[in-house]
Formats: C-alpha cells, sequence, structure tokens
C-alpha cells in the first residue's frame, strides 16, 4: 500500500490519513487463525494514534470493546448498500455513538492495538461483510489507497 495518501474513489477515502503499510500474509483475507479460525479481514499498520475516518457514508450500528478477537471497534452499515464495515483495534473507545450517521472521511478514531493485537503492531483491522459475509477488503482498500 501508498504511504500517506487519504484517496477517494467512487465516493470512498482510505480509512488511515498517514502513511502505512501491510502486516504480509498474516493480515491478509483468509490467512489461519488458532482454533481453526480464519482471518476475516484485512490489517492495515500505521503508527498508534494515526487518525482513522469512516471510509464512507453510513450508521454506526455498534461500538463496543471485545477482548479476546477485535478490542475496541466500529461496526458501521454503508450507506446505500448491503456492506457493513468493521474498524477493530481502535487506540481508544471510537468517537461516534451507535445510531449516528457518519460522512465520508469523519473521523472515527485512532490506529491502536487492542484486544488480541495487543502484542502485535499497531494496526487497522478493517473487514467488509456483505448480508453478514466476510469479503475479502484488500482490493477496495488499493482502489481507496490509489485514488487521490
Amino acid at each position: 500500500m501508498a504511504t500517506g495518501s487519504a484517496g477517494r474513489g467512487s465516493g470512498y477515502v482510505f480509512p488511515v490519513r498517514g502513511p502505512h503499510g501491510t502486516r504480509g500474509a498474516i493480515g491478509d483475507f483468509g490467512a489461519p487463525r488458532d482454533g481453526g479460525r480464519t482471518h476475516e479481514g484485512f490489517d492495515v499498520t500505521a503508527a498508534c494514534g494515526t487518525p482513522l475516518v469512516s471510509a464512507h457514508g453510513g450508521s454506526v450500528l455498534k461500538r463496543a470493546y471485545e477482548g479476546d478477537l477485535k478490542g475496541n471497534y466500529l461496526l458501521v452499515h454503508d450507506r446505500g448498500t448491503p456492506r457493513n464495515f468493521v474498524y477493530a483495534h481502535l487506540l481508544k473507545w471510537p468517537l461516534p455513538r451507535p445510531g449516528e450517521r457518519l460522512r465520508t472521511g469523519q473521523r472515527i478514531g485512532a490506529v491502536g492495538k487492542t484486544g488480541n493485537a495487543r502484542t502485535t503492531v499497531c494496526h487497522l483491522h478493517f473487514e467488509i461483510r456483505i448480508h453478514g459475509h466476510p469479503v475479502d477488503p484488500e482490493p477496495a482498500l488499493r482502489r481507496w489507497d490509489r485514488s487521490s
């Protein structure tokens, strides 16, 4: 992934607002996890505290802490689509509240390493779910990152 760009493409923006990279194969969608699970998102590395923004306008469905997996996370319904986005391992409690409507590019939190990421590098775990089923978010993230 490129560094720095907040890229816009088809009305979407790249959620990490600063220099960023990837965790390599361990952070890819479908990578094996303990207990026979697979990774249901894509990990974007960045310095802890790097601002995060909403990739697209939508409604906050859930703001929660899950100590054994996602840490501080936000679940957002992508306006006008059957998709939901998950932003996980946030540094602190996410800013928006359940029921709040988000604008594209609105600040939602900061990159962290909460939950099961506490022993890893700081990163955003980003998921796209369509009708509740995870799909590989990497192609969309790369497209949004390239489009400036």
